[in-house]
């Protein structure tokens, strides 16, 4: 197995390299609506894992009475502490090692982060450890197997090989793709039960950008759910729910 590797986005200004300067609002929007969509209405003590400078925390806390905002890069940490302040608490650390209890929180998410993942079971396993039992997460995935992959590998333009379950680097250089079936066994394998499915993002392609950030984001409103049931988004976002432990056997 390979070792786990992080993507350290220390002394990268990521709200404003990426965010910003590539106008990604349409992108921004689609993870908002799926969130809205599966995120339970209110819960105890939650987490926003790889959360980054805190972008999605306008959709998490007036939900939670407790909130942590986790990332590995403490320069986002201190962007999103200057902004949210005491309300949204701030954890450095690994995903793959969180300094978190057993069973801790009855929400978390990790949006966006599945793509730099070396090793997607290592990482959900340690969210499900952190999960209570019949807590939710909503995990997002990068889907190699979307319908812009599958028409480039067609037209021999992708060496991606959408189809097969392993995981793909795109690029050589640690931005990963998984199929829905790999990242549906590791939840599985991992205690987590799937309960709904949404697809996103499903107009991204730049062509399709030209038609306006109102009409996308009206044509995102009607398809996340049925792209979810065909998961042929480039991004798939899983609301998950812990199960219990077994009761042990009196004997």
């Amino acid at each position: 197995m390979a070792e786990p590797k992080i993507a350290d986005y220390t002394n990268f200004d990521y709200k404003k390299n990426f965010w910003e300067k590539t106008d990604r609002r349409y992108e921004d929007f689609c993870d908002r609506l799926a969130l809205r969509r599966l995120l339970p209405r209110s819960g105890a003590k939650f987490v926003d894992v790889c959360g980054g400078f805190g972008r999605l925390a306008d959709e998490y806390l007036n939900r939670y009475g407790e909130v942590y905002l986790f990332d590995y890069a403490q320069n986002l940490l201190e962007q999103a502490h200057a902004e949210r302040g005491a309300k949204l608490k701030t954890v450095q650390g690994s995903v793959y090692q969180t300094p978190f209890g057993q069973d801790e929180f009855d929400g978390l998410i990790m949006v966006r982060a599945s793509h730099h993942l070396n090793d997607l079971n290592a990482a959900v396993a340690e969210l499900s450890r952190i999960l209570k039992p019949g807590g939710r997460a909503v995990l997002e995935i990068a889907n190699k197997r979307n319908i812009l992959e599958i028409l480039r590998w067609c037209l021999g333009r992708s060496a991606l090989r959408p189809f097969s379950p392993e995981p793909a680097d795109r690029n050589g250089k640690g931005f990963y793709n998984f199929h829905p079936r790999y990242a549906e066994k590791i939840f599985r394998q991992n205690g987590l039960q799937i309960k709904k499915v949404l697809g996103a993002s499903n107009f991204r392609a730049g062509f399709l950008k030209k038609l306006g950030l109102p009409v996308l984001c009206l044509a995102e409103r009607f398809t996340q759910g049925l792209s979810g049931r065909l998961k042929l988004s480039p991004s798939i976002f899983y609301l998950l729910e812990k199960r219990p432990s077994p009761m042990p056997t009196v004997l």
